[in-house]
């Protein structure tokens, strides 16, 4: 559902009544389905509503210049609105830079001087990329031709509406580049110009929240599980296990298949431990969860992709995407194909998951329950949570270390200005058994890339 909620400031009652008509008609027009409009007619009344508007910001702000007032005008509002972050966009719809009306208001030199600064003192004042300036239709038009061009002109306002939407909530990583210094060798560190720098590049994060700034922060352990939360399907779930692959606990990888001198080789390890997971350390049962989520993520697109093969129904362009999933996949492609045969094989008959009291007595390659991963249940039977008798069980070490990490990223938006956004966080990301999802409300949609 398409939602808007706005403020129009305009001191003449019978245009600010056709605004509100034509406002509407416009984004009923362009399929919005809940349209809040709120009015002010003066300066005094638009500052006071903007100061109330700092915990729920208006989406969109249509504001005039010229509200009667002698010492203050639409600029000084726009500032509040900036101050209190309490608009998303603003539409500066004025007469100001063609018509002298003003001058008999704030007298001939101020309104000569706004009529010439005024765009200039407007993007001073609130963020140039939400802020639209836009001239009112002359008053010496005919009505009909008049009420036309402005119904067009906020058809404008609506579109550059909707495009700047889109950036109302950052979570992206980028990759900044600096010079760092390489220390010198013993030898030349009395020589002169002995100094050498290599260019180098960081993860760091541009980050924005609701009508808050832009700003970017160096890299944090516990940013990548996050972003992958804000890209998911609203009905998807992450589980700690998961995180563990996106994003491993000490984020250094080891030399793959380092280990005993005496160790067999194991492509499956040296995968994961390529990717920095601790795979030596991990209990047999987690190193089975481990290879569920890793093949979660792509096994239904790779079973859709192998039937179309089977079927001599591969286009070019899909027999690369299963090209880029097998090689994406590396070892586990075998595991992949093993349990795609054992679907197939068996005439579309659902697979067998095995349950509590037959797990123990399960095929050794029933192991890797494929099927349900691809439903979307990640968290392996039992979860993540250990049982407790005459309770609702605990956290497994997994997934409490998971929640304190996760604890930690909030704690690090607080300390950089975004605890609006750490806030939302707790409100809105929630663990069920173990699974972590994100259910925000309406109209919260993240540029994550």
């Amino acid at each position: 559902m398409k939602s808007i909620r706005m403020l129009i400031v305009e001191d003449e009652a019978d245009l600010l009544a056709l605004l509100k008509k034509t406002y509407r008609e416009v984004f009923i027009a362009q399929g919005y389905t809940s349209i809040t409009i709120e009015t002010a007619s003066t300066v005094e009344e638009a500052r006071d509503l903007a100061r109330q508007a700092q915990a729920h910001p208006y989406d969109l702000v249509s504001l005039d210049v010229n509200l009667g007032d002698a010492d203050l005008s639409g600029l000084d509002v726009l500032a509040s609105l900036k101050r209190f972050q309490s608009a998303w966009m603003v539409s500066l719809l004025t007469g100001v830079e063609t018509d002298a009306s003003i001058d008999t208001i704030m007298g001939a030199e101020e309104g000569d001087r706004l009529r010439k600064s005024l765009r200039s003192a407007a993007y001073r004042k609130f963020p140039a990329e939400r802020l639209l300036v836009v001239e009112k239709p002359s008053r010496f038009l005919p009505q009909e031709e008049a009420q036309t061009l402005l119904h067009n002109r906020i058809e404008q306002i609506a579109l550059v509406f909707g495009e700047v939407g889109r950036l109302r909530y950052i979570f992206r990583p980028i990759e900044v580049k600096s010079l760092e210094r390489v220390k010198a060798a013993k030898e030349d560190k009395n020589k002169k110009g002995a100094r050498k720098f290599i260019e180098t590049t960081s993860l760091h994060w541009q980050i924005r929240f609701d009508c808050g700034d832009i700003r970017t922060l160096p890299h944090k352990t516990g940013f990548k599980t996050l972003h992958h939360i804000l890209s998911m399907e609203r009905g998807e779930s992450l589980n700690p296990e998961a995180a563990l692959f996106l994003e491993p606990k000490n984020e250094k990888p080891d030399q793959a298949g380092s280990g005993d001198a005496g160790e067999v080789e194991d492509p499956v390890r040296d995968y994961f431990v390529s990717k920095g997971v601790p795979w030596n350390e991990m209990s047999e049962e987690a190193q089975e969860n481990l290879i569920r989520v890793a093949l979660a993520h792509r096994f239904t697109r790779y079973v859709e992709l192998r039937e179309l093969e089977e079927e001599e129904d591969l286009s070019a362009n899909e027999e690369e995407e299963l090209a880029v999933i097998v090689s994406e996949l590396g070892p586990l492609a075998s595991i992949a194909e093993k349990q795609y045969s054992r679907m197939s094989g068996a005439n579309d008959l659902p697979v067998e998951v095995p349950t509590d009291e037959s797990e123990e007595n399960a095929p050794e390659d029933s192991s890797v329950d494929i099927p349900k991963m691809a439903q979307n249940d990640l968290h392996p039977q039992g979860g993540n949570y250990t049982s407790r008798q005459g309770g609702w069980g605990e956290d497994s070490p997994t997934a409490m270390a998971f929640r304190a990490r996760m604890s930690r990223c909030r704690d690090c938006l607080r300390e950089n200005g975004f605890a609006a956004f750490a806030a939302h966080l707790e409100a809105y990301l929630s663990s069920t058994s173990g699974a972590w999802s994100y259910h925000p409300p309406s109209g919260v949609e993240w540029t994550i890339s």
